[in-house]
């Protein structure tokens, strides 16, 4: 039922620091400043690209300062967009998560869900994009059973007849699996990805270990033709940037993104070797 990826939130200490700080990077903008009651936080949102960032800074007891204390900050949720939000709320509800309406959107605390936080929304097309930055494209998560992950879900969202590939890296110590939204070649590329650690020493194994092995949104990966200018910036004020081989992917250290690992790609490179029902295994290993 998922069909987008549309937003992320972070839960930081600051939250007027950590506007400033993405919008100096990516030319995002602040569109709301409220307070969410539910979370008991202050939320900035961003307008960040075609899609939507917020930050949540606590104002006491609740949700946001659960997962900020001790000093911990990042990514608090994941967000997506369906045409009928309220239908995967009452799945998620079903399975005896706790759901919060906000209006039109729904959310799920990380406390409740395995430490992936959910807001689910309305589509919205967005056509003008704001700043560099033109879509999430994936959403990934850290999990401890990477087919029973998979599996439960795939249930809860009501994705199970999506296309699932599997894939192993060896660079970075993972076993993994993509389900694609959208399978096909030219459409976008809104994905949920799942990693499941077998080198525990490197960045997934150590964050799954950080969730004393609960697992949580790991990182979340972004497309855009303006790689070049990104990559500059976040060299040129205080470095933080790590970039693959051929220039179309490179990745931003969560101390210059208040906890949000973030891969930055070119759309092209990734749907010229996306995987299709009919090529279902063009991921590979690497």
């Amino acid at each position: 039922m998922l069909q987008q990826t549309d937003r992320l939130a972070l839960a930081v200490p600051d939250a007027d620091e950590a506007a400033t700080a993405m919008n100096a990077i990516f030319d995002s903008v602040v569109i709301d400043d409220t307070v969410d009651s539910d979370a008991n936080a202050r939320r900035i949102t961003l307008q960040w690209g075609r899609d939507q960032l917020e930050i949540y800074e606590p104002k006491g007891p609740g949700p946001a300062a659960d997962f900020v204390k001790g000093g911990k900050r990042g990514l608090f949720a994941g967000g997506f967009a369906l045409n009928n939000p309220a239908a995967v709320a009452a799945r998620i509800e079903q399975a005896g998560i706790k759901v919060t309406q906000q209006g039109d959107r729904f959310v799920v605390y990380p406390e409740n869900l395995r430490g992936t936080g959910v807001i689910l929304s309305p589509t919205a097309e967005r056509e003008t994009r704001v700043g560099l930055m033109d879509k999430i494209w994936q959403i990934t998560y850290t999990v401890p059973d990477l087919d029973e992950s998979v599996a439960f879900y795939s249930d809860l969202f009501g994705i199970e007849d999506k296309l699932t590939n599997l894939y192993t890296s060896s660079v970075w110590g993972y076993h993994a699996a993509i389900t694609w939204f959208e399978a096909k070649k030219g459409a976008p590329l809104d994905s949920l990805e799942y990693l499941d650690p077998f080198e525990h020493e490197k960045a997934a194994g150590r964050f799954l270990a950080k969730t004393n092995g609960i697992g949580g949104i790991y990182m979340a990966t972004v497309h855009t033709e303006n790689l070049p200018e990104i990559k500059e910036r976040v060299e040129s004020t205080g470095g933080g940037w790590d970039g693959m081989p051929g220039g179309t992917l490179g990745f931003i250290h969560p101390r210059r993104t208040f906890g949000l690992l973030l891969g930055v790609s070119s759309f092209d490179s990734i749907d010229a070797r996306r995987p299709t029902p009919e090529n279902p295994n063009a991921w590979g290993n690497h």
